[in-house]
């Protein structure tokens, strides 16, 4: 039985009567398990009154109940917000992925799962009746301070907010839906456990930022940089202001004299990003536009292309024998690792291809850029490769497939490392891990935590040696600025939007 069944099961238990609860105990001794699991539970009605004729501001105070140290936001509120839109200001103000299923409760009292609470429209499929969320405004159970209203998120980690009325103040007809006036620490990790296991990662972070005490598994989940005292209410506002928009009302609110210039290979995500999502990628864009000079002189076009040029260059018009096992043969690997200076980076005789990873990885990249292709045991040149016949032919030519891929989610994997490359003004695997947050953050999984930093790194592992090589950086350089980091900057961006490369 999997997880949600089972969770489904133990609400459905906790909201029975004393009989409903015996006759479910003699149905299951009787072998009737199947009733207990498809029995419809109608719950208590909460008591909603009416909405007040004017809406006011509240002032509302939410914590995060069980964790320590605690973790709460006081938000200023629009009293006509309904229950639904709620939700998605908690979930902007905690930094929640709003990947598992919630539930409303009114107060005053706690009574979790055996009490009243407002539906969902998941509840509303699985044939539940009752108040709709969506039909509540927050100032029809939310009215004098002190009134409490209970919000749980994730139903196998239990996630319960306690939202507390402070204040009800007079609401300017321009006030925003929600607004981030104090709070303590950052939100919990998704999927970390619920609060004990919130709890033992934040003192285990107390103890050893590093987190070295960890099992590997576990380190390697939580996010590059992770700091749990880490809070911003002024960027929580931010990110809150766009509560409620579609992505393109996102992109559209916060362009400025010169708009958001969103690539094309990202287009996938657009329909997955929450609004703080793609407030984050969109202050992505800007960076990797402007953050840093990136202007390419002839030599620098001449650096970046030469490795490309040369292999397609000594296909010729006869092509580069292959061997039965499908490789160069050894006299041109060895001419290739001399000529390209390939022996600065790697170590051994150069002569045999499978075990000379950079020229493996650029005659796989000459391939997958449409340059070279297999025929008949031997590298024949492109159609493609046969038109250029420039230093800008070549990059313009580069540039414009090295984003490809025939997957939406790949292609954006590919455009998001480029994108932090062109940010950061480096080519480094670090980027691996905010491409994974960012995915995962949009929905995506390929693990049980989301999507797998060892996933990214393998799909973009082309793409980050080819901005790399660009650079003129060997494998064994470390990562600190070098002069040639502008021309992967200038590469990541001519692929995220194309256009000819400038030259001075």
């Amino acid at each position: 039985m999997d997880k949600d069944a089972i969770e489904q099961m133990r609400q459905k238990v906790a909201q029975m009567s004393p009989d409903e609860l015996k006759s479910a105990v003699a149905s299951i001794l009787g072998g009737g398990l199947a009733d207990l699991v498809d029995a419809r539970h109608t719950p208590p009605l909460p008591t909603v009154p009416d909405a007040p004729a004017v809406p006011c501001a509240l002032t509302v105070r939410t914590d995060i109940d069980e964790t320590s140290p605690p973790v709460w936001r006081r938000l200023v509120l629009r009293g006509d917000l309904t229950l639904d839109r709620v939700h998605e200001v908690i979930q902007t103000a905690f930094g929640w992925a709003d990947s598992h299923l919630h539930r409303f409760w009114p107060g005053p009292d706690k009574q979790l799962w055996r009490g009243p609470y407002f539906l969902t429209r998941y509840d509303v499929d699985e044939g539940e009746e009752g108040i709709l969320e969506v039909d509540v405004r927050l100032d029809q159970v939310l009215r004098d301070p002190g009134d409490r209203l209970f919000y749980t998120y994730d139903f196998g980690d239990d996630w319960t907010h306690t939202m507390r009325l402070e204040s009800v103040d007079p609401l300017a007809d321009t006030a925003p839906p929600a607004v981030c006036t104090a709070g303590r620490r950052a939100g919990p990790l998704e999927d970390s456990g619920g609060p004990p296991g919130h709890n033992e990662l934040v003192a285990a972070h107390r103890t050893d930022p590093s987190l070295a005490g960890l099992e590997d598994y576990l380190r390697d989940w939580v996010p590059a940089g992770w700091d749990p005292a880490e809070f911003d209410a002024e960027e929580v506002t931010r990110q809150l202001s766009v509560v409620g928009l579609a992505p393109e009302e996102v992109l559209a609110s916060l362009a400025g004299d010169e708009g958001v210039d969103w690539p094309v290979s990202l287009e996938g995500l657009l329909g997955l990003a929450p609004p703080a999502v793609t407030t984050q990628l969109a202050q992505l864009c800007a960076r990797a536009r402007t953050e840093h000079e990136a202007e390419l002189t002839a030599e620098d076009l001449t650096a970046i292309t030469k490795p490309y040029r040369y292999l397609v260059e000594l296909a010729g018009d006869d092509g580069i024998p292959l061997t039965g096992a499908g490789w160069m043969k050894p006299s041109h690997v060895e001419q290739i690792y001399r000529e390209l200076e390939f022996d600065a980076e790697w170590i051994g005789k150069g002569n045999r291809e499978d075990q000379t990873m950079p020229i493996a990885q650029l005659r796989a990249m000459c391939q997958q850029l449409g340059l070279l292709r297999k025929h008949k045991e031997r590298l024949l040149q492109t159609r493609l490769a046969r038109s250029l016949s420039s230093d800008d032919d070549y990059l313009t030519a580069i540039a414009s497939r090295l984003l490809h891929d025939k997957h939406p989610y790949q292609r954006a994997t590919l455009a998001l490392f480029a994108m932090f490359t062109a940010a950061t003004g480096k080519a480094v695997s670090d980027h691996v891990d905010p491409v994974a947050e960012l995915l995962t953050a949009c929905g995506l999984r390929t693990g049980p935590h989301g999507v797998d930093r060892r996933d990214v790194l393998e799909n973009v592992r082309p793409l980050w040696c080819t901005l790399r090589s660009a650079t003129g950086r060997t494998f064994r350089d470390r990562d600190d600025p070098l002069p040639g980091d502008h021309r992967a900057v200038a590469l990541a961006r001519a692929a995220l939007w194309p256009h000819p490369p400038t030259t001075s």
